[in-house]
C-alpha cells in the first residue's frame, strides 16, 4: 500500500519539484545585486518621509538631545496642536481643497474635450491646430505677460484667477488623445449610426474605456494644484485670507529660515525647537492627502503611463 500511494504521489509532486529546481536556477548574482539596490534606493527615498514624520511628533528633548531616530516612542502633539489652534492652518487646507477639487474637474472636463476633439480625423485644418498647440509645450509667451493677461481679465485676489487660466496642460491632453484613439473607431461609428451625438459618444462610451487614462491625469492634476505656491504668490499679493496650504507652508517655511520670527516670546533656543516642529507638521499635513488619494488610483496610474504614451 505503501509502495501504490507513494506512486500516485509521485506525478504530482513532480512538477512542483520541477517548478523549484527551475525558480532556483533562475536567481543569479545579477538577480542579488539589483534588489539589494532596489531595497536600499527605496530606503533612501522612504528616510526623509520617517524623519520629517518622526520629527513632527518629536518632543522638544528629543530634538535638543539629537536622539530622534533613536526613541521615537517618545510622541507629542505639540506641534499640530500650535499649528490647527492658529486658524490659518486649517483655513489654507480648505482652500486647497476647493481650488484641487474644483480645478481638477474643471482641467479633466476641457482636457477631456480636447483630447476628444484631436482624435477625430474628418475636421478641417484639425493638425495644424495640434501643431500649434504642440508647440506651446516648448514655448510659451512668458510669466510677465501670463501675469498681466491674468490681472487684466480677472484681476487679483481671488480664487477664479487660480483656477480658470490654468485648465488645460498640453502634456496630459495628448497622453488622453493617446487613450482616446485606442478606443475601437468601429464601436464609436455603430454608436453614431445610433443616433448617438458627439458629447453622448464621449461620455458614455469613450471616457468609460478609457478609466486608465483618466485616472493618470487626474492625478498629475491633483498633485500639481495640491502643491501649487507658485502661482498663488503672484494672483493673491495681499489676500492672505485666501492662502492655499502649499503657500503657508512656504511661509513657515520661510519664518523657521529666519526671515519672521514665529514667536518672538518663546525665545532664541525655543523659536527654533518650535518652528522645527511645526514645519515638519506642516509638511506631514500637507502631503498626508495625496499619499492617501494614491493607492486607490494607483492601479490606473501605472497602466495609464504604460499605455498612454505609446500610441499604437
Amino acid at each position: 500500500m505503501n509502495t501504490m500511494e507513494e506512486k500516485t504521489r509521485l506525478p504530482s509532486d513532480a512538477p512542483a519539484e520541477q517548478h523549484k529546481e527551475k525558480f532556483k536556477s533562475k536567481v543569479t548574482v545579477f538577480d542579488v545585486i539589483n534588489y539589494s539596490l532596489l531595497t536600499l534606493f527605496g530606503l533612501i527615498c522612504i528616510f526623509p518621509v520617517a524623519y520629517v514624520l518622526l520629527l513632527s511628533f518629536a518632543s522638544k528633548a528629543d530634538y535638543l538631545n539629537a536622539n530622534l531616530m533613536v526613541s521615537p516612542w517618545d510622541f507629542n502633539v505639540e506641534a499640530y496642536k500650535y499649528i490647527f489652534g492658529q486658524g490659518r492652518v486649517p483655513r489654507a487646507f480648505g482652500i486647497s481643497a476647493i481650488i484641487t477639487v474644483g480645478g481638477t474637474l474643471y482641467s479633466m472636463l476641457l482636457t477631456s474635450l480636447g483630447a476628444y476633439a484631436f482624435t477625430r480625423k474628418n475636421i478641417p485644418g484639425l493638425k495644424i491646430c495640434f501643431t500649434v498647440i504642440l508647440i506651446t509645450m516648448f514655448f510659451s509667451g512668458g510669466i510677465i505677460p501670463f501675469y498681466l493677461a491674468v490681472k487684466s481679465m480677472m484681476g487679483l485676489n481671488n480664487l477664479w484667477c487660480l483656477v480658470l487660466p490654468f485648465g488645460i496642460n498640453t502634456f496630459n491632453m495628448i497622453i488622453l488623445r493617446n487613450f482616446f484613439s485606442q478606443v475601437p473607431e468601429s464601436l464609436l461609428e455603430s454608436c453614431r449610426m445610433e443616433g448617438a451625438s458627439e458629447f453622448r459618444v464621449l461620455f458614455q462610451f469613450v471616457i468609460p474605456l478609457s478609466k486608465a487614462g483618466l485616472a493618470t491625469v487626474a492625478l498629475w492634476y491633483l498633485v500639481g494644484k495640491w502643491d501649487d505656491w507658485y502661482w498663488p504668490s503672484f494672483f493673491l499679493p495681499t489676500a492672505d485670507n485666501l492662502y492655499p496650504l502649499a503657500l503657508e507652508l512656504r511661509n513657515v517655511l520661510n519664518n523657521m529660515a529666519g526671515e519672521t520670527p514665529v514667536d518672538p516670546n518663546i525665545g532664541l533656543d525655543g523659536t527654533k525647537l518650535f518652528s522645527q516642529g511645526q514645519n515638519a507638521a506642516m509638511i506631514v499635513v500637507s502631503i498626508t492627502p495625496i499619499l492617501l488619494i494614491y493607492p486607490f488610483l494607483q492601479k490606473y496610474f501605472v497602466k495609464g503611463v504604460m499605455i498612454g504614451s505609446v500610441k499604437e
